[in-house]
């Protein structure tokens, strides 16, 4: 068989995504603040686009951009009249330019606020600025400051520091200590701290860090935490200490009478201890910070005004933009200069991408949002137990747009509602009948679970199956295994786990 190279053509159809694709895509998917983080980006990447500046708002300054638009395009008609040569896409780009300036800053289709950036907007955020805490101490530091002040010798408290830096947020020492100064490879036990320590060293410099503030830190599992902190409490605790040794998998499982009978007690001094061990920490690293808190800033406003709902899309953070005269100048004074010509269009293109596809995301999620509000008006309403069923794929449908976009736009954001704060995909939940031709979202039905538990007898817990039967009485037919997976994710506990004795 004999092989040759050839040239051939070929027409086929595929899909091809422009940048002007890539970059709505990029764009629709981004909260508020990655979305201001985005544009600012752009604004120091390109010099056709400037902040508008701080000033009251006047019929005259507001349209300087505009004029230098118009001016150009005069010009490029005047110059297509004299050469009788077309330049459609010129005039095109700047027309539709003129356009996205004048939508982008037009107050009326923005967050209320977000139309002018006066001196308001500045006294705002350096009040903001002025309330914000300074970030807290980390566990890290509390300890390593900790370690400073205790007279040890320098190779112990290097060891200790080892440690320190191996705890997670809750304080807790979650490999074997061992394995902090040493790691295996290729079957050879190598150091990973200069010198490597003993099984004796390691332990000495573990209860050190033991030994420091909160109690309790260093722990290698909740019940030696536990320990820990019991043994640092005024006073008695042996028989505490007691209970947590030797009967901590019964004490998770509430089997008190068992434990009472094997300690040869009543229930009572079991209760008493336990009281005890409840104002335990199980988690002595939490409550210190060094993590940058996250705040989340709604992306939509659904709010009830004389009785209707009404929907904004929160742009207020985002910046109030304008052309450069600068480069509109320049534009003019090199029109023949076609490097120069060809940079600062680009430029200008580079602006009325970013502008479109801002433009695009404020209408998606606003379609969007009108569609939850008319679907869940129930919801906003009355409250989380009126959720309705609700699949992506419909509201796809009721807008014409694909799953895939919806789920897009939705992802990452929050809407501020009348009942409060939620995640946008908060409102897309599956259902079960009730059987009277109306559905009930596994939402509302969760709720149910959570308030049945919350006002039942604790003396008799309601089961899985009893709590079915409630349901059904209702109208809602659901299995037993499904209140089960329901009740694990509002971490309740079995009726077992629940019953007061």
């Amino acid at each position: 068989m004999q092989l040759s190279h050839n040239l051939s053509q070929r027409m086929d159809q595929k899909l091809v995504m422009t940048r002007q694709m890539i970059q709505s895509i990029e764009m629709l998917q981004l909260p508020l603040m990655d979305l201001m983080e985005n544009i600012n980006q752009e604004l120091v990447e390109n010099p056709c686009l400037e902040l508008k500046e701080a000033e009251p708002v006047k019929e005259v300054d507001v349209d300087k951009p505009k004029d230098g638009l118009k001016e150009i395009l005069r010009e490029e008609k005047e110059t297509a009249k004299q050469e009788k040569e077309p330049t459609n896409e010129t005039e095109a780009r700047i027309k539709r330019l003129e356009s996205l300036m004048s939508e982008w800053n037009d107050p009326n289709t923005r967050s209320n606020g977000s139309g002018s950036r006066g001196g308001g907007d500045e006294d705002a955020k350096m009040e903001a600025m002025n309330n914000t805490a300074a970030p807290a101490t980390s566990l890290e530091e509390h300890l390593s400051q900790q370690l400073q002040l205790v007279r040890e010798e320098p190779r112990l408290k290097e060891l200790a520091e080892t440690i320190i830096g191996s705890l997670d947020d809750g304080g807790f020492l979650k490999v074997p200590v061992m394995e902090l100064f040493y790691k295996t490879e290729n079957g050879f036990r190598q150091e990973i701290v200069p010198g490597g320590c003993t099984d004796e060293e390691a332990e000495l410099a573990l209860e050190l860090v033991q030994g420091f503030e909160p109690a309790g830190v260093g722990a290698r599992s909740v019940q030696e935490c536990l320990l820990l902190q019991l043994r640092r409490m005024p006073g008695e605790s042996e028989f505490e200490e007691k209970l947590i040794v030797k009967h901590y998998d019964d004490l998770s499982h509430n089997r008190l009478p068992k434990i009472a009978k094997d300690m040869g007690v009543s229930v009572d001094r079991i209760k008493e201890a336990l009281s005890t061990v409840a104002h335990l920490n199980p988690k002595p690293g939490r409550g210190f910070g060094g993590r940058r808190p996250q705040y989340v800033v709604p992306d939509v406003h659904v709010d009830e005004i004389d009785g209707l709902l009404s929907i904004r899309i929160n742009e207020h953070f985002l910046p109030t933009l304008r052309i450069s005269n600068d480069s509109l100048q320049l534009l003019k004074k090199e029109s023949k200069d076609e490097a120069v010509r060809d940079y600062i269009m680009g430029k200008l293109g580079s602006a009325m991408w970013l502008m479109e596809s801002v433009i695009q995301r404020r209408n998606t999620l606003n379609r969007i949002t009108q569609q939850i509000v008319d679907i869940q008006k129930d919801f906003f309403e009355h409250g989380p137990s009126h959720l309705k069923p609700l699949m992506m794929q419909e509201v796809a449908e009721r807008i014409g747009m694909h799953v895939s976009t919806v789920s897009r736009a939705l992802a990452g954001k929050y809407v501020q509602t009348p009942q409060g704060l939620f995640p946008m995909k908060y409102f897309f939940t599956g259902g079960f009948s009730t059987g009277e031709g109306e559905a009930e979202s596994n939402r509302a039905i969760m709720l149910k679970i959570s308030e049945m538990v919350k006002n039942e007898d604790k003396k008799k817990p309601l089961s899985d199956e009893e709590i079915v039967a409630k349901l059904l009485v209702d109208g809602v037919e659901i299995a037993r295994r499904t209140v089960a997976k329901y009740r694990e994710k509002l971490n309740i506990p079995s009726s077992r786990q629940r019953r007061a004795y």
